[in-house]
């Protein structure tokens, strides 16, 4: 499909090597934009890069480093004059018990989910001020939502909302989008632990990555690539027992998850 919007335009990617994130690169290869490709893992950025020879760059980067953001900004210096759009998509999933999940290294997660995206954000403003670009960062529906097991990612993107939502109250944020989609059929959640529990329902990650575009394209701030997920959050407003049904029986299945570890 092509996007007008993006045609000729300087876009970043980041967790460009899966999911969503390459969803987005494949989607948006086809509208003509300058890509840059933002990953941990060098070897398949430089796959990708020879699968689209249009690609314009790729980085290698730790974004659970608060340093890992300043190696796009150099590259992007040394590149280009300005940036149209930061699709900033990387991030990592905790599952378990709150009891057992990894608080001894909740800093680089909350670097790389909550912190990375929004300081590439920043840093992007103010080496091209006064430029028209936007920030998408990829949430979740879980920032609305809990789910058993998230009580770490879930903090992460809960933190994205509400920090969206402050900026937006300012009226100095109308360059940020927020994502939210609902589980994706991908294997993003596998590396959460050993056979975890999928939420229900799923989509496919070319369906949400169509919808971020779409979105952004129309300049919205907040994106449900799930019409039935919105329809829910409606919904659970004035009929609050819809969420406790839910609720019940997303706990069956982290309780039978449980019994198998």
């Amino acid at each position: 499909m092509f996007y007008k919007a993006f045609s000729q335009t300087n876009c970043i990617i980041t967790g460009a090597n899966s999911g969503i994130g390459l969803e987005l690169v494949r989607q948006l290869v086809l509208s003509n934009p300058n890509l840059l490709l933002v990953d941990i893992n060098t070897e398949n950025l430089e796959e990708l890069k020879n699968e689209f020879p249009a690609i314009k760059g790729i980085v290698s980067c730790d974004l659970r480093q608060k340093s890992g953001n300043q190696l796009i900004i150099d590259w992007v210096n040394a590149n280009w004059t300005h940036v149209d759009f930061c699709f900033a998509n990387a991030g990592k999933a905790e599952y378990g018990p709150a009891e057992n999940q990894n608080w001894k290294e909740m800093d680089s997660l909350f670097q790389l989910n909550v912190h990375s995206p929004i300081q590439i954000g920043f840093m992007i403003r103010e080496i091209f001020p006064g430029k028209p670009f936007r920030l998408i960062i990829t949430a979740s529906a879980m920032s609305f939502w809990s789910i058993p097991g998230y009580s770490l990612y879930a903090s992460t993107k809960s933190a994205l909302l509400q920090w969206a939502r402050t900026i937006w109250s300012e009226k100095t944020g109308d360059w940020v989008t927020l994502a939210f989609p609902i589980a994706t059929d991908t294997k993003f959640f596998d590396s959460a632990g050993n056979n975890i529990p999928k939420a229900y329902p799923k989509q496919t990650a070319s369906w949400v990555a169509k919808s971020i575009l779409l979105g952004t394209a129309k300049k919205k701030k907040k994106i449900f690539p799930s019409n039935l997920f919105l329809g829910m959050l409606i919904l659970t407003r004035y009929f609050r027992f819809i969420k406790k049904i839910y609720g019940i029986f997303e706990y069956r299945k982290y309780k039978n998850w449980l019994e198998k570890q």
